[in-house]
């Protein structure tokens, strides 16, 4: 037995887990109160008020508050400067026409599609545009026009003999056989005999044939032909596209339109600017016009203007409303009520800040504001948590391999003298928030490292599991605990450590079988060295919290909080990854299984 673990817990330097994890919820919960409090509307309006009631400003205006009197106040100056503007001449004349039938015709005629069509048709006639239009559709002539000169051309293109010509073959049928049979065979023939000396007398024959072929002797008549040589000069020349183009142009309604608008001498009369010039003799002398320009020009109509959007009139309005309105109705009665301090708005902030002072939100901020009490959970930031809810490992937290068992072959092995085969996951059991993992006696088949061989198929006669956060968390330095129940199987070992990428060393948390103990395990050279503290004092089937705390390569192991060792280790300064893991060293009585090794939780820190 370890006589520094029994001591402990002789002078119960030991917390139970169960007060330790009760005052840790206490001091959460009262943590995540006091943030709340922290951010609280309350804790702000508090801290708000109590710089304000305490301040010379609120002395100040519980003063002048109690000094002001409705004589002299600008409610009272505002009151009588309304009656003066009632009495205003101007303003009484402005009300005259405000709201008449006048106005409202005015305002109606203003308004109108009819004015504006007057304004738009009297800008059109009287100022030179209705003028330049007239000049310019009476200039506007047949003769020497570009229609004419179009027109000219066209008749010209249609007496060119070379330009007929190319218009009556192209596309025709006889210019299309003429050029098939350009390509026959016949021809070709022909042709090969003609420019033959041609000695034989089989070949003469067929020559003299060909020679008198009617599609030959047709073929050579179109080909020499006056026809087919001005379509040859035209082809590629621009006169047919030109030809078209005035075609096409002249013969178009909008031509014919445009040619008929100049011969035509009263083009004017029938023009859009001489009917809008007819409408606008007829506006002149339209009645709601002729009211609507003679309104415009009066004098009550004018004053009616200059008031309209005047400062006085606005004042005025903003005078009649203001001292109708509730607010200050409120407010002259509340300069001439002799009890306005108690009503105001100040004094109900200083009871609102006496009744925010006795606020429990409020007592719990000033109770730790200024406390270390959570200088811990302030420092520090979790950066794993697993509390093992659910009815299964969390895939995205743990694998059932090691570090290097998933990078070297993708599925767990045994190492030489392990009685167990790893099960991939099957023998790890969550439930009622705990993981568990079991070994269990059954034939399992696997993989053992065995030098020189290396990796050998091998059945194992039990079965356990492996789990590692070798893909989905490591960390260098910090704060690691687990929640474990301490419950030693002498054939068993169960390990809860720490390991990087390289084998050594490996920091325990908790091992606990053949030897229960916590501290490093080394391996230089193929030997095994361990270097920690002896725990076997500890009460067995007990759950208790194991935690490392790593700094720079200062290690301290703590049991419920209560140090229980501390080393310095200069060759870990890699980021490590959590293990859980329990092996088979000894067969094992049947009364003895299934070996359980049992975590309630894990939880890491780092500073923040």
């Amino acid at each position: 037995m370890s006589f520094r673990i029994f001591t402990l817990q002789l002078f119960g330097k030991l917390k139970p887990v169960e007060k330790i994890e009760t005052e840790r919820a206490r001091l959460e919960k009262n943590y995540q109160a006091f943030l709340e409090a922290e951010k609280s509307e309350k804790l702000k309006n508090f801290q708000e008020l109590e710089s304000w009631v305490t301040s010379d400003g609120f002395r100040r205006r519980k003063q002048e508050i109690e000094a002001q009197v409705f004589k002299g106040s600008e409610e009272y100056n505002q009151l009588k400067e309304l009656e003066t503007l009632k009495k205003s001449a101007a303003i009484r004349r402005y009300f005259t026409v405000s709201g008449s039938a006048e106005l409202k015709r005015f305002e109606a005629i203003h308004a109108s599609e009819k004015l504006k069509e007057y304004y738009a048709l009297k800008e059109f006639t009287e100022n030179g545009e209705f003028t330049n239009l007239k000049r310019e559709a009476e200039g506007q002539r047949f003769s020497g026009s570009a229609e004419e000169k179009r027109l000219h051309e066209f008749e010209q293109l249609k007496k060119n003999k070379a330009l007929k010509a190319f218009l009556a073959l192209q596309h025709s049928a006889e210019l299309k056989k003429h050029e098939q049979f350009a390509a026959s065979e016949k021809l070709r023939r022909f042709l090969e005999l003609k420019n033959t000396a041609v000695h034989e007398k089989p070949l003469r024959k067929e020559f003299e044939q060909l020679k008198r072929d009617p599609e030959i002797k047709s073929y050579f008549r179109f080909e020499n032909s006056r026809e087919l040589k001005y379509y040859h000069e035209m082809k590629g020349n621009h006169l047919p596209e030109r030809f078209g183009e005035l075609q096409q142009e002249t013969s178009s309604e909008a031509f014919g339109r445009r040619v008929a608008f100049l011969k035509d001498k009263k083009k004017f009369e029938k023009s859009e600017a001489w009917q809008k010039y007819l409408r606008y003799k007829t506006l002149q002398a339209d009645a709601d016009l002729k009211f609507y320009l003679k309104y415009k020009n009066s004098a009550l109509y004018r004053n009616y203007l200059d008031v309209k959007d005047s400062f006085q009139l606005q004042r005025y309005n903003e005078l009649l409303q203001l001292t109708a309105s509730e607010a200050f109705l409120k407010r002259k009665a509340y300069l001439e009520d002799s009890k306005k301090w108690e009503k105001s708005e100040e004094y109900a902030s200083l009871q609102n800040y006496q009744q925010l002072k006795k606020d429990p939100q409020v007592e719990l901020y000033y109770k730790y504001c200024k406390s270390s009490e959570f200088d811990f959970l302030k420092t520090w930031e979790v950066t794993f948590f697993d509390g093992f809810q659910g009815s299964k490992t969390d895939d995205g937290k743990w694998i059932a391999n090691t570090y290097w068992a998933d990078r070297l072959l993708g599925e767990p092995f045994s190492q030489p003298g392990d009685l167990q085969g790893y099960s991939g996951g099957k023998n790890t059991v969550v439930r009622n928030g705990n993981l568990t993992i079991e070994v269990r006696r059954e034939k399992r088949m696997g993989k053992r490292w065995q030098l020189p061989a290396g990796l050998v198929p091998t059945e194992f006669a039990y079965s356990s599991d492996t789990l590692s956060t070798a893909k989905s968390f490591s960390q260098r330095e910090g704060i690691f605990e687990a929640k474990i129940r301490f419950a030693p199987v002498k054939e068993v070992v169960s390990s809860c450590h720490l390991l990087g990428e390289k084998v050594s060393p490996q920091v325990t948390l908790l091992e606990m079988g053949a030897k229960n103990r916590a501290g490093i395990h080394s391996f230089n050279n193929g030997q095994a060295a361990f270097s920690g503290v002896d725990l076997s004092g500890l009460k067995s089937d007990r759950f208790y919290i194991f935690r490392l705390e790593w700094e720079g390569s200062q290690l301290r192991w703590k049991i419920n909080d209560c140090l229980v060792h501390e080393q310095t280790v200069a060759d870990f300064d890699e980021p490590a990854h959590l293990n859980l893991t329990s092996l088979v060293v000894n067969e094992v009585p049947s009364s003895k299984l299934p070996a359980a090794f049992e975590v309630a939780w894990i939880k890491c820190y780092r500073k923040s």
